[in-house]
């Protein structure tokens, strides 16, 4: 997303492949290349905003959530009232 500023945010969901082996192991190498590019990502000007995949499960409790979340992110960087929010 480009924001006012020229701030850039990039939105991640990550689902298990991201900290997971393919036996479903938890793997710190798979772990610690997701937050190297993070890194690269940050160097380059842009801000990561994670969410966890497990907090989709639900339709109706994602729903909600992205929506608290977007209103608030719109809010505080100026493209919302604060009475919208």
């Amino acid at each position: 997303m480009l924001m006012r500023g020229r701030r850039r945010l990039v939105l991640e969901c990550d689902g298990k492949q991201h900290y997971a082996d393919s036996r479903g192991q938890a793997s710190p190498r798979l772990y610690a290349q997701m937050v190297a590019a993070d890194r690269e990502l940050h160097l380059a000007g842009y801000e990561i905003v994670r969410f966890g995949g497990a907090e989709f499960q639900s339709a109706k409790q994602a729903g909600t959530m992205l929506h608290r979340y977007f209103v608030r992110l719109l809010a505080a960087h100026g493209y919302l009232a604060d009475s919208e929010a």
